[in-house]
């Protein structure tokens, strides 16, 4: 075997870079002018462009409270009125202004479903109404619930009001 003399072997040269000076505490502005411009895009195409007041005041109260209740419409045949209480349970108020109670959408859609029945005529182009009278306390989904179980019986036309208190 051969031996190698120190002196013939290669030591690898040191590698010297330039000193590169430190970024100063300047702040790049273009991400953040890029951004400002993506907003301002998307707030002119999603803002509305009507020329109606947004903010309107609203009319003034009357000085003297009025204690009499809302104008209601006629109880006609064809109209059946569905009651939601605070406790969100329904009644159900016939043309011939016998009441039935119901606890649940499938209640109200049997009760529905008879009133529908009892009101019909068999004319194919009748306007069967469902008038809501909600409590201001009921829950949004009682009210959607009865205005399902109403499509479902067969009514055509829909009409929801909140009141205060029920007669």
């Amino acid at each position: 075997m051969s031996q190698v003399a120190p002196a013939e072997i290669d030591e690898p040269e040191e590698v010297s870079f330039p000193k590169k000076e430190l970024p100063k505490d300047d702040m790049d502005m273009t991400p953040m002018v890029d951004v400002t411009f993506l907003l301002l895009i998307f707030f002119m195409i999603t803002a509305s462009f009507s020329s109606e007041k947004v903010f309107e005041k609203p009319p003034p109260l009357s000085e003297t409270p009025s204690n009499k209740p809302p104008d209601k419409p006629p109880d006609q045949f064809d109209t059946v009125r569905v009651q939601i209480d605070e406790f969100n349970a329904y009644t159900i108020i016939f043309p011939a202004g016998d009441e039935r109670e119901a606890s649940s959408k499938q209640d109200l859609l049997l009760a529905l479903s008879e009133a529908k029945s009892e009101i019909s005529t068999g004319k194919e182009d009748e306007v069967l109404k469902m008038l809501v009278d909600a409590h201001e306390e009921c829950i949004h989904v009682a009210i959607v619930a009865a205005l399902d179980a109403g499509r479902e019986a067969g009514f055509s036309s829909f009409s929801v009001t909140v009141v205060e208190e029920f007669e």
